[in-house]
């Protein structure tokens, strides 16, 4: 019986503890509304992480913009305990003017691999066949990626890690 009940206050604790904007400790989970960079600020960052790749590459790419990535994204799996309420803002850019053979967009991505290591950031994952990489940014942790798609062009992206648009989390509506 006492075991029972004890596994039944330790599962409500932990599932307190997780949830969004729950308790941890009977104290309110630290991460549920702390503020984070605004929209705008994550949208500059996202395009000095763009520029910065670009122009690391021979020779230079011309960046054109992939239309769905204007589309802010849900933030469903919030790595901080925070709040799902968040979003995730991105960018993504099809880089013309590059060759297209497959030798070529590989040695495209190995500059990159240089380039994002040489700024300190943290190469994440890659493919076997090279065609495929991504990076954390430092300090900041936004998701970096270049990979092959298809036509043979490159696609260049970042994304945000989760975020109030204005920084703060929104009034709520309830009491």
């Amino acid at each position: 019986m006492f075991r029972a009940v004890r596994l039944i206050i330790a599962a409500v604790v932990l599932v307190a503890g997780c949830a969004p904007g729950g308790t941890v400790g009977g104290a309110m989970n630290p991460a549920a509304d702390k503020p984070t960079i605004t929209k705008a600020q994550a949208l500059t960052r996202i395009e000095q992480l763009i520029d910065g790749t670009a122009s690391a590459i021979r020779p230079k790419p011309q960046l054109d913009l992939y239309q769905p990535s204007l589309n802010d994204g849900l933030c469903l799996d919030p790595q901080d305990g925070g709040s799902e309420d968040r979003i995730v803002v991105s960018r993504e850019y099809h880089l013309r003017g590059l060759p297209t053979t497959e030798d070529a967009l590989k040695e495209v991505i190995a500059e990159v691999k240089a380039y994002w290591q040489s700024q300190g950031h943290d190469i994440s994952g890659e493919n076997e066949n090279g065609l495929q990489l991504y990076a954390h940014s430092r300090p900041d942790d936004f998701l970096m990626s270049i990979g092959w798609a298809a036509g043979n062009v490159l696609t260049l992206g970042a994304n945000s890690t989760c975020l109030w648009p204005n920084g703060t989390p929104e009034p709520s509506s309830t009491p």
